[in-house]
């Protein structure tokens, strides 16, 4: 099958059975023990790890080492090893282990039987451990985890790779005859959208059909679409018989009458497609999957279409890591990321780097936030084929494993490559994109040139532009951008990557630019950086995509700029989450509608000149401000930056207040700046 759909996992499972009948799921995710050694013989069921550190999944074992800078962060080996029980229940059933990331490559072992080696460190894979599992009694998995470099994306890049085990683990039961789990640790169920209009939606539902047993089955397969109030609105059935140890693809065409469209935020409608396998009546296995109806295309001079109309996609870019947390992080880390994404007022998102957890895409869909996912292919390629096997491996397991997401709009094919051979990859995954799936938009992130030729692979390229911050000035982005379109005028072109180092706690009035790879990056200067750039590029309808780079800093190790080395600082929220830049409030003034206000410079912190300037984020017609209680006036503007000039500040505390009224709702903000006292 060339395409595939998500079985989406639930990450950081308390319980430790989770029922979804008739699958049974149990988690593996505690009673762990973990070492930094490295012997074959621990693959043995009967090594003695009992000196081995005891922890939890998620586990890393660079979440200290691969942010402190240095470039020097442990990459190589480590072993994890659980024992674990499967009592009679699953006695006749298949038995699969479920890991839902393990970077960046794992060998797995059940009572030291191989069970398999899964290279990258990104998607969800499986492995059948029927014949290992010894029913009623005590088995060992064991897992050898290299975060090393082995000839397979990524080579490099400028992030931090994590090593461990740092999604959950599950042990997956079905019955003989099933839905196919090892279609690249995809659902096996696929909903292709063949034609989708206002009158019908046509689809096609595909399965994925095995049978273990030792005799030919007669398999009935029920597709059924229900809406969101769980009415039925499409149902077909067949049969098919299938031999023992084989396994067949069935396609039922369907359509829906009238469909509702999922329409972003707007209208996030969604359909719930359940396939139900049945043998002799009897229900051997069922999926349930995601659908929203909608058409996408990238158009060179529109933009974006979502549904046949023009559609501003604009937000941010996403790494999957937290302080002293790396890429473990939790469910309700995950969860809080995606509040700041809702928060900032975000059309689109990118998951930058690799695939992140499925439950960003199970939001993206409810919330119709429209997605850019891609995998970690950056930087040099290599020239054996080896190495284009696995990119390849890697994009078949993104794109199966999401399939039926209605969010996803953009299969992302690699972000800055390198040279010759990275062009020839590009060339071949641009193909396999779209062989895989011909309804979505497949992407490419730039950082060179028009001239070079990998940028016009894929459907639509998104450039990575930092002008104003590695080069030129942020005046340079509206000619720029104008310039590759007027040379390339049938090709969408959209903004890949924009922005500026930031440290919330160094400051400068006024802000010159600093020098990018230095240790000083005051906020105020990408601020200023994220003003020019916007309204630079807001108004220009051609740009299919408009993406900050990035949300959140992220760790990066052999980076020493900033205030804190190992990471790179161009996030508009600091790495622990606890401060908002003020850039992050230019961009909630401009995206969300809901009622804002929000003072700059509140950090700048005492100050050493008595001469001030106020300047205000909001999303009103009009904002007044005071100054040690006395009213400044009321300011308006346009483009949402509301200034007090030529202002004089008091020895000690100044106190500072805006307030305005946004759709009948009063808001405020507030904060003190202290002004040195002059010395004697």
């Amino acid at each position: 099958m060339r395409a595939a759909a998500a079985e989406t996992p639930v990450i950081g499972r308390a319980a430790n059975w989770e029922a979804a009948a008739p699958r049974i799921r149990i988690s593996l995710d505690d009673d762990w023990r973990f070492t930094e050694d490295d012997d074959p013989a621990m693959a043995q069921a009967g090594y003695d790890d009992h000196r081995w550190r005891a922890v939890q999944i998620p586990h890393t074992w660079n979440a200290r080492d691969g942010q402190d800078g240095g470039g020097d962060y442990r990459r190589g080996s480590a072993w994890y090893r659980r024992h674990f029980s499967a009592g009679a229940p699953l006695a006749g059933h298949r038995l699969y282990l479920e890991f839902d990331g393990v970077s960046l490559m794992a060998d797995v072992y059940v009572n030291g039987v191989h069970l398999g080696t899964h290279q990258g460190g990104f998607a969800r894979f499986r492995f059948d451990a029927t014949d290992a599992i010894r029913i009623g009694g005590d088995n060992v998995l064991a897992v050898r985890v290299d975060n090393d470099t082995h000839g397979f994306i990524p080579l490099g890049g400028d992030a931090t790779l994590f090593g461990g085990i740092y999604r959950s683990v599950s042990l997956l039961a079905t019955n003989q005859v099933q839905i196919s789990t090892t279609d690249y640790g995809s659902s096996g169920v696929y909903v292709l959208q063949d034609r989708i209009g206002s009158a019908s939606a046509d689809l096609t539902v595909v399965t994925e059909l095995e049978n273990y047993e030792e005799k030919a089955r007669l398999v009935e397969v029920e597709a059924t679409v229900t809406d969101a109030a769980g009415a039925v609105v499409a149902h077909s059935s067949v049969k098919h018989r299938v031999n023992p140890g084989d396994s067949l693809e069935t396609r039922q065409p369907i359509a829906i009458q009238h469909p509702h469209f999922w329409n972003a935020q707007s209208d996030p409608y969604e359909y719930t497609t359940t396939v139900t396998v049945k043998v002799d009546r009897t229900v051997r296995d069922r999926i349930q999957q995601p659908l929203g109806l909608r058409t996408l295309r990238a158009d060179p001079v529109l933009g974006f279409l979502l549904n046949g109309k023009p559609f501003d996609l604009h937000g941010v870019s996403r790494h999957q890591d937290r302080q002293d947390k790396g890429w473990a992080i939790s469910a309700e880390d995950d969860a809080a990321d995606f509040g700041f994404v809702r928060e900032i007022g975000c059309t689109a998102v990118r998951l930058a780097g690799g695939q992140q957890a499925a439950s960003w895409y199970d939001w993206c869909d409810r919330a119709g936030i429209v997605v850019w996912t891609e995998i970690p292919f950056t930087g040099d390629a290599l020239s054996a084929p080896s190495f284009m096997a696995n990119a390849k491996q890697q994009l078949r397991e993104l794109i199966r494993q999401n399939f039926n997401h209605p969010s996803i709009a953009f299969w992302g094919i690699g972000s800055e490559a390198v040279g010759d051979r990275a062009n020839k990859v590009l060339a071949e995954l641009a193909f396999e994109a779209k062989s895989e799936d011909v309804t979505r938009i497949a992407t490419y992130a730039s950082d060179s040139d028009d001239k070079e030729p990998g940028n016009w692979y894929s459907d639509a390229v998104g450039f990575n532009d930092y002008f104003g911050w590695y080069s030129g000035s942020a005046s340079d982005f509206g000619p720029a951008l104008d310039a590759v379109h007027s040379r390339h005028p049938t090709s969408p072109i959209g903004l890949g990557e924009f922005g500026a180092g930031a440290s919330a706690f160094q400051h400068a009035d006024p802000p010159g630019r600093p020098v990018a790879r230095s240790t000083r990056h005051p906020e105020e200067y990408q601020a200023l950086l994220h003003e020019k750039a916007w309204m630079a590029i807001r108004d220009r309808p051609y740009l299919w995509g408009k993406f900050i780079w990035c949300l959140f800093d992220f760790a990066s190790d052999s980076r020493a700029e900033g205030d804190h080395p190992g990471r790179n600082d161009k996030g508009l929220v600091t790495y622990d989450r606890n401060i908002r830049k003020d850039a992050f409030f230019w961009y909630k003034a401009n995206w969300n509608a809901e009622p804002m206000v929000h003072i700059t410079d509140q950090r700048f912190t005492p100050r050493s000149a008595a001469e001030a300037e106020i300047k205000v984020y909001s999303n009103a017609v009009q904002v007044e401000a005071t100054l040690n209680g006395v009213s400044l006036g009321t300011v308006s503007a346009p483009d949402h930056i509301f200034r007090w000039t030529g202002l004089k500040l008091v020895p000690g505390d100044n106190h500072i207040t805006a307030r305005a009224v946004v759709g009948g709702h009063a808001v405020e903000d507030a904060c003190s700046w202290t002004l040195r006292q002059p010395a004697p």
